[in-house]
């Protein structure tokens, strides 16, 4: 891979799992999953993993463009990308539902127009904000075919396990019930954070290195 190491790969990969949060799409989940036929279960998860890869790889493929359009450096997405997953990773540790994601009210709405594959399982609780802020960082950092991929095999994997977290969402909370699911979506949510601040470190790293 042309200038691209393992460490970089691993970071992708985990930023992706993290920022998607798979645990944290149970509890949103089953109470959709309980307004429909068991029949129906199975193609709400594949319609929205669907349409939120269709939106990532659109954000993946045309989002750097539009940041080079509008003159912002990657160092200034890396600092706005960093703020915004901390941001979703305090949600995470103190377990709230994330504001950038998602309002009960525009849940309501959605449920009454059953159309909760696209809205609010895709967008935003897969496709949010943060995921895609994250895949356009990520994809600033190397202009290279092997950087695209890597970002796109880290999506469809977070998605995997997202789609398989909503799949036995009902046996996930009989085993770790809700609390146990709090503590490892707060673990999560400490381990976004501190990615954030990386990603800001080395922001202004880079910054500095570029001004001397």
């Amino acid at each position: 891979m042309n200038q691209i190491g393992l460490d970089y790969v691993f970071t992708v990969i985990i930023t992706m799992i993290t920022i998607v949060d798979p645990i944290g799409m149970v509890p949103v989940y089953l109470p959709i999953a309980n307004r429909f036929p068991q029949i129906k279960h199975k193609q709400i998860i594949l319609m929205s993993i669907t349409i939120a890869t269709i939106v990532s790889v659109f954000f993946l493929l045309a989002g750097k463009l539009l940041f080079k359009y509008l003159q912002i450096s990657p160092s200034a997405l890396y600092v706005a990308g960093g703020v915004l997953l901390f941001l979703v990773g305090l949600e995470m540790i103190y377990a709230r539902p994330s504001r950038s994601k998602s309002s009960p009210e525009e849940k309501e709405e959605a449920m009454a127009l059953n159309d909760v594959s696209v809205f609010p399982l895709a967008i935003p609780m897969l496709a949010g904000p943060g995921t895609i802020a994250t895949t356009i960082m990520f994809a600033s950092r190397y202009d290279s075919i092997e950087n695209y991929l890597i970002i796109f095999v880290a999506l469809i994997l977070a998605y995997l396990l997202a789609g398989l977290a909503m799949r036995f969402s009902s046996v996930l909370i009989k085993i770790f019930g809700q609390t146990g699911l709090n503590v490892l979506d707060r673990i999560m949510g400490i381990i976004l954070c501190s990615l954030a601040v990386q990603f800001i470190i080395n922001a202004f790293t880079e910054v500095l290195k570029s001004v001397k």
